[in-house]
C-alpha cells in the first residue's frame, strides 16, 4: 500500500535509516481505516476527533483526516508524538496537509525536528530555522543536526521563545517570497523584544535548504558562515526594492 510513498521518499534521495530517525509513514488511502483500527482498540470516536484525526462532515459522519498521504509524525522536545504533518504524493492541492489546533498540538509554538536536534543546538550554540519538513531531513542525514523548521513561512515569537531555552542564536533560511520578508521582519522585533540575535541565510535565488545541501552540503555551511544579521538584511531588502537616486525613495 505504501508503495507510491517509498518511491517518493527515494526519489528525494531520503535513507531508510532517515525514515527511521523521522519515523516517517504513510496513511492508508481508505475513509475509515485508522478511525477503525484506533476503535477496535477501545479508542472512542470523540477521542478521534479531539486529536484530530478524524473529521465530522456537516451531516454529521466521521472519515479519517489524512488518507493516501506521506506523513511526519511533529514531536516535542521531549520526543512525544503532538500532531502530524502530510504531504500530497500526487499533483493536488493544498500540497501540505497538518493536524488542526489541539490540546496537545500546537502549529504555532511547534518545531518540527527539535527533538533530534536539541543536542546539537545547545552543542553549536546555534540553531538554524527552516521552513518545510525535507529541509530538516535532508539536513540531518548530511549531519547538519542544529536544523529545525517553523512549518511554514512564518516564525512566531513561541518558536523564537522554544529555541532562547537552547541558544540565543538563530539563523533564518526562509524563502525569499512577501512572506518570508514579512517573517524577517518580524524576527527584527523578536530580536529586541527576545533578546536573541538572529541572522539570515541568503539562498541562491530559486533554491530552497534541501536544493543546496543536496548539490554540496559545504555550500550550506558556507552560507550560514556568511549569513547577515536580520537587521542588515531587511535594509537591503527594502533598499533593492527602491530606486535611489530619487529623492521620494531617498
Amino acid at each position: 500500500a505504501g508503495e507510491k510513498a517509498r518511491k517518493y521518499v527515494a526519489s528525494r534521495g531520503i535513507l531508510s535509516k532517515t525514515i527511521t530517525d523521522f519515523q516517517l509513514g504513510f496513511s492508508l488511502n481508505s475513509w475509515d481505516a485508522l478511525k477503525q483500527y484506533l476503535m477496535e482498540r477501545g479508542y472512542a470516536e470523540g477521542e478521534l476527533l479531539t486529536a484530530g484525526l478524524i473529521i465530522e462532515t456537516e451531516a454529521g459522519k466521521t472519515h479519517d483526516r489524512f488518507r493516501n498521504l506521506l506523513m511526519f509524525p511533529i514531536f516535542d522536545a521531549r520526543g512525544r508524538t503532538t500532531g502530524f504533518g502530510a504531504r500530497v504524493l500526487d499533483d493536488s492541492l493544498p500540497k501540505y496537509l497538518n493536524s488542526p489546533q489541539t490540546q496537545i498540538f500546537d502549529k504555532s509554538g511547534s518545531l518540527y525536528g527539535i527533538n533530534l536536534a536539541m543536542a546539537a543546538i545547545r552543542q553549536q550554540n546555534r540553531a538554524v530555522l527552516v521552513e518545510g519538513y525535507m529541509d530538516v531531513i535532508t539536513a540531518h542525514q548530511n549531519d547538519l543536526h542544529n536544523v529545525i523548521a517553523s512549518m511554514g513561512t512564518s516564525v512566531t515569537e513561541k518558536q523564537v521563545s522554544a529555541i532562547k531555552k537552547l541558544t540565543r542564536n538563530i539563523t533564518l533560511a526562509l524563502d525569499a517570497d512577501a512572506a518570508g520578508e514579512e517573517a524577517m521582519l518580524r524576527c527584527v522585533g523578536y530580536e529586541n523584544s527576545l533578546d536573541s540575535e538572529v541572522m539570515v541565510i541568503v539562498l541562491p535565488e530559486g533554491k530552497d535548504p534541501d536544493d543546496v545541501i543536496k548539490q554540496d552540503a559545504k555550500i550550506w555551511q558556507h552560507l550560514v558562515a556568511e549569513a547577515l544579521p536580520v537587521i542588515d538584511y531587511t535594509l537591503n531588502m527594502i533598499t533593492s526594492k527602491l530606486d535611489l537616486t530619487t529623492a521620494k525613495d531617498k
